[in-house]
């Protein structure tokens, strides 16, 4: 069941990515265009910048996804010198909680960001308030934070890809 709703968010989450990578190009592109001809848009720029922002959280997401992220792997070669991969399975499951609890703490801390914003910002560009863009950063680690509890939840096999 972890596997299913992990692998529901991948896809979305790479959907989401394509998209907005192929629109910060498309942005991007007819931004230059245009200044050639003395049109400039000022909310071009800093709306691809927070596009920017949230496809290195996707990023992430898929990262953590796929066990590319940052992992503590000292304890795991170690194990493996010494003949003792039957405890890998444990060393796996702790490394994700640890992470799970660092991710909780990073969203409860995001969310925190997020309402002071909400109280003291200020509208950024077309309209947006700054508190909207800065829920990037909560929602960017509620979503690894999902994707690492289903990591940690699972305990089938993993697939193998070919």
């Amino acid at each position: 069941m972890f596997q299913k709703i992990g692998s529901l968010i991948d896809k979305f989450v790479q959907t989401v990515l394509v998209i907005n990578v192929f629109s910060m190009l498309l942005l991007t592109v007819i931004s230059i265009f245009l200044r050639w001809i003395g049109i400039s848009f000022l909310w071009v720029e800093p709306l691809v910048r927070h596009m920017v922002f949230a496809t290195a959280f996707l990023g992430a997401t898929l990262a953590t996804a796929t066990g590319r992220h940052i992992a503590i792997e000292i304890l795991a070669k170690s194990m493996e010198a010494t003949g003792k991969n039957n405890y890998q399975f444990l060393i796996t499951k702790l490394t994700s909680f640890l992470t799970v609890l660092a991710l909780v703490w990073l969203t409860y801390s995001g969310y925190s960001f997020f309402l002071v914003e909400k109280q003291y910002g200020k509208i950024a560009f077309l309209g947006l308030h700054s508190s909207f863009l800065v829920g990037i950063i909560p929602a960017g680690f509620f979503l690894m934070l999902v994707r690492g509890i289903c990591d940690f939840l699972d305990f089938q096999p993993k697939e193998i890809e070919s």
